[in-house]
């Protein structure tokens, strides 16, 4: 027998549960790597991030079935999007996943990009525009020139620590470079 048939409450429930503002501390880390400079900051920062106790759910771009990317991204906290630059911007897979997180527009409430260039670009700012859609607090970006080094895994590691479902406060506290910023 068909659920909704025969228990309506579970059709409402999951309904309440699709449009409420709740969501998971869970973060789909959705990416493609070229030369695995990205791959290699994407696990970094996923061992970052369980590290604190958040579930991170990782994408490949390049393998990636479209549907279960749009199913992770209902309930996340957070997306962060790991791109290289690919002659100047955003590599394509990573702009497709950009465009369909923007349309789809789900209740995240964090956006970050990861990633690497070769000689500079517009690929954050264009991976960022491509989410107008969505009302998150973009977390600052981490980009590695080349392949990822000491200081690029340590950015990496603050946001892992200064990750989704803190506040803007919360983040500041933890970031070593504010002196202006007084955490009890």
């Amino acid at each position: 027998m068909d659920p909704s048939t025969t228990k309506p409450g579970y059709i409402v429930d999951a309904y309440k549960e699709w449009v409420g503002d709740n969501v998971k501390n869970e973060v789909v880390l959705a990416y493609v790597s070229m030369h695995e400079s990205t791959r290699i900051m994407v696990e970094h920062f996923s061992k970052a991030l369980i590290r604190q106790g958040i579930v991170v759910r990782q994408f490949n771009l390049a393998a990636t079935d479209l549907g279960r990317l749009a199913i992770a991204l209902v309930d996340a906290a957070t997306i962060v999007l790991g791109s290289p630059t690919v002659l100047t911007g955003a590599h394509p897979k990573a702009a497709y996943a950009a465009f369909v997180a923007n349309a789809l527009r789900p209740k995240t409430r964090f956006a970050s990009i990861i990633g690497s260039f070769g000689w500079g670009g517009k690929m954050v700012e264009q991976l960022s525009g491509l989410l107008t859609n969505l009302k998150v607090e973009v977390l600052p970006p981490v980009i590695a020139k080349g392949r990822p080094k000491d200081e690029d895994f340590n950015a990496l590691d603050r946001a892992g620590r200064t990750g989704p479902g803190q506040t803007s406060r919360d983040r500041e506290c933890l970031t070593p470079e504010r002196t202006d910023v007084i955490c009890a």
